[in-house]
């Protein structure tokens, strides 16, 4: 078995590693190689801002299309990571083999929607409150309530 070393701030143009489909094309890449029946080592070198939605896009999905044993056995420890990055991949890891052992969520385990961040967005004439939400693809969009906000 071949190691090959997947930079994805190389795949990515930059260390801005923070949209869904920027981790489609990481995610392609690291699919092509495990395919190829390669250990994959996924370089952090570069990375200034990562996100788990890129996460998701890059890593988590490989847990919906391999067995757990098959990418324990294809993907190598990460390399070039400080402990932000790999509390994220962790996170993210995480979820997807909880997710995929269960996808349709028949065991009633549900992710958490989680308040991520408040912002305030001036428009004229009134100011909106904008809450920004964390939710993973098991999240139920119907108990998420909408409508206007007093500030």
């Amino acid at each position: 078995m071949k190691e090959v070393t997947v930079h994805i701030a190389q795949i990515v143009d930059g260390g801005v590693c923070v949209a869904a489909s920027d981790g489609h094309k990481v995610h392609k890449v690291i699919y092509l190689e495990i395919n190829k029946n390669n250990r994959v080592k996924i370089s952090f070198s570069g990375v200034t801002r990562l996100t788990t939605a890129f996460l998701n896009a890059a890593v988590g999905q490989l847990y919906g299309e391999f067995s757990e044993e098959t990418i324990r056995r294809h993907l190598a420890p990460p390399v070039d990571a400080e402990a932000w990055h790999l509390k994220r991949l962790k996170l993210v890891v995480d979820r997807a083999k909880v997710f995929f052992r269960d996808p349709e969520g028949e065991t009633g385990l549900q992710f958490p929607v989680r308040r991520k961040r408040l912002e305030l967005v001036r428009t004229r004439p009134t100011i909106q409150l904008v809450v920004l939400l964390d939710c993973t693809a098991s999240t139920h969009i119907g108990s998420l309530k909408s409508g206007p906000v007093r500030v």
